[in-house]
């Protein structure tokens, strides 16, 4: 598809001037644009450390989830926790800062609002591969005071005021970032968009894997669309290592055009957390093989405390279900793989695993799965992204879907291959199958 030209966005400079910084928008427009995503590590990868690093993302999520509800200073300490989690199959999007531009890769995140990039003078920084962002050296930048909307947006915990603005302190399960809040002219892809807020920071500690910071694409007011106003994103993930990057269309461009392969399911909201970034899907069902597995509502609902649920993130590399589901899912497969040998699956960070040959990995016996979604939405899984070799020799085979105590995860291996569509106006999550070249 080609790209279409993005008609200038309207100049904020007069809102500059008042010291407030709503969102920017351009829901009225008919142009959307697009940008690449870069896989960090190509696939397949190592899937141990994948599972490592999911391993410490997900308890952030989970700790931020069910902290929502509440406004204690560690609950909103969990909202922030997953910021920094970076998985070994995370994603990475090429933004730029200021006039004139400087270039930087962000890990792509749909679990969290905040886009942020580090900032010189910077005290404490982690190392990346392309020059700070100068705010002295772009004539476009603004800080942003206290009393603007999206300073107030963030939590209060983390939150406060001096003499350069709205400064943030966030501590992570692993890392920290602190800054202030500031706004300049993001370019993205092929669109320029003035004056967006961002997190200017200027003391950081954590691993980043060669990113400079982050692109939030969460549900909040501080997240890229929320300020864009652009209504809905798509992405398609290529599994293929060797096929380049993959597209993520903004506006009106990220559309869902596989007729009827197309699959969509509402989009829930946390009853509890409301201010959760997340985006919850219900899932309703799983099919493991021939067995309809006796999912129920309490299986993936929602606890009363907030914790539960189910999201969609693309900064998780595998697929992780909360515990209940995914014992029927295990027993499932061990009842249906009775002529497989079963290896301990701990020194590869997984936990069902079979022997297999070098040589017929590919035909090794293993029933399908599929999950199904209010709505009617039911996706057949491909067979690599549940079930592969973990091992470089190709001798043990593991089921690529993990156990979780907290909110269930459906990662971005699960979703490579699929254009996925995330309709904020129309409240929706929709799929299909795609090929991401085209698109």
């Amino acid at each position: 598809m080609a790209c279409k030209p993005v008609l200038p966005l309207l100049t904020l400079a007069a809102v500059h001037i008042a010291g407030l910084l709503p969102p920017v928008t351009f829901a009225t427009s008919p142009h959307g644009f697009r940008a690449t995503l870069t896989r960090v590590h190509r696939y397949p990868f190592n899937y141990s450390a994948a599972a490592r690093r999911d391993g410490r993302r997900l308890a952030s999520l989970s700790n931020a989830a069910a902290g929502g509800a509440h406004t204690s200073t560690s609950s909103s300490r969990g909202l922030l926790q997953a910021l920094v989690e970076n998985g070994a199959g995370a994603y990475h999007m090429t933004l730029s800062i200021g006039t004139p531009p400087l270039a930087f890769p962000a890990i792509l995140d749909t679990g969290s609002d905040l886009t942020w990039a580090q900032c010189a003078p910077c005290t404490a920084c982690f190392a990346q591969p392309t020059p700070l962002y100068d705010p002295a050296a772009s004539s476009t930048f603004s800080s942003l005071p206290c009393a603007s909307p999206l300073c107030q947006a963030l939590p209060g915990a983390f939150r406060a005021c001096n003499a350069t603005g709205c400064v943030y302190d966030y501590r992570y399960t692993v890392g920290f970032t602190a800054g202030y809040v500031a706004a300049d002219t993001l370019a993205v892809g092929d669109a320029s968009l003035p004056g967006v807020a961002f997190g200017c920071s200027t003391a950081n500690g954590g691993d980043m894997d060669g990113a400079s910071g982050i692109v939030g694409l969460g549900r909040g007011a501080l997240s890229l669309v929320s300020q864009l106003g652009v209504g809905r994103f798509s992405y398609c993930l290529r599994s293929d290592a060797d096929a380049g990057a993959s597209p993520i269309l903004f506006g009106s461009l990220a559309n869902a055009t596989a007729g009827d392969r197309v699959q969509s399911t509402p989009l829930i909201q946390n009853p509890v957390a409301r201010r959760a970034p997340y985006y919850y899907v219900n899932l309703t069902g799983i099919t493991v093989g021939a067995t309809d597995l006796p999912v129920t509502s309490g299986t993936f609902g929602f606890t009363a405390t907030g914790a539960g649920g189910v999201i969609v993130d693309s900064g998780t590399t595998f697929t992780y279900l909360a515990e209940a589901g995914y014992a029927m899912v295990r027993q499932a497969f061990v009842a249906q793989t009775a002529g497989l040998s079963t290896v301990n699956g701990a020194p590869y960070d997984f936990d069902l695993c079979f022997a297999a040959g070098a040589a017929v990995v590919g035909d090794v016996p293993v029933p399908r799965l599929v999950l199904r979604f209010a709505g009617g939405a039911e996706y057949a899984v491909p067979r690599r992204i549940y079930f592969d070799a973990v091992d470089e020799r190709g001798s043990v085979a593991c089921l690529l879907v993990l156990p979780t105590r907290g909110v269930s995860v459906i990662g971005n291996m699960m979703q490579m291959d699929l254009h996925v569509l995330y309709d904020l106006d129309g409240g929706t999550f929709a799929f299909a199958p795609a090929d991401c070249a085209n698109l």
